[in-house]
Formats: structure tokens, sequence, C-alpha cells
């Protein structure tokens, strides 16, 4: 019962859609450790671009475009993760747009 007290408790901020990754460690004492990270950068690209997959031609075909404050927003949320949390905000939004490139979404400063 404990554990699924701490799983609802930690994943309620998520919608029930997004796919989260969740890492359970069950000691033999019946104790357990939860690790609970966010949805993973390409689902945010996705999501915040409105498309369901990205170009099959990156780099020649644009399947989307981005703006930095959607990238920005994208890291804000991931700084919490805990392999990022001694990063940069703006080491974290370079990763992103480095993604986003690789799925042929294409970043602007700003949109016309």
């Amino acid at each position: 019962m404990a554990f699924c007290k701490d799983f609802n408790a930690r994943t309620q901020k998520y919608k029930s859609e997004a796919p989260i990754a969740a890492t359970v460690t069950v000691f033999k004492d019946n104790t357990f450790e939860l690790s609970v990270r966010s949805p993973s950068v390409t689902w945010f690209l996705k999501k915040a671009a409105g498309i369901d997959s990205g170009s099959g031609r990156a780099g020649h075909v644009v399947a989307s475009t981005l703006t930095l404050k959607h990238i920005y927003e994208i890291a804000k949320v991931k700084q919490a993760d805990p392999y990022c949390q001694y990063m940069s905000l703006e080491a974290i939004s370079k990763s992103i747009i480095g993604t986003a490139k690789s799925m042929g979404i294409k970043v602007e400063k700003q949109l016309d």
C-alpha cells in the first residue's frame, strides 16, 4: 500500500497520457526505492510541435517549427530529472535543440 501511495504522489503532476520512466528497487526487508523521471525529450518535442512523428529525412524535410521559448520550457521540466539536476539550463537547451534537429524540427528565435 505504501508503494501505491508513494507512486501516485510522485506522478500526480504528469498527465495520464504522458509516458514516464520509473525504476523500483525492492530490498529484502520489504523496503523499496522509487525513482521517477519525466517523459522523454522527444515526447515533449512532438507534443509542442503537434506532430505524431519526426521527419523521415531530417535535415532535408522540416516536420515542424518551434521557438526557443518551447525549448526553454522543456529544459525547465527536464532539469528536475536526477541525471540533469546539475546541468545548466543552457546545456540542457542545447541538447534539446540537437534532438529537435535530428527529428526534423526547426528551432527559430521567434515565429512570424
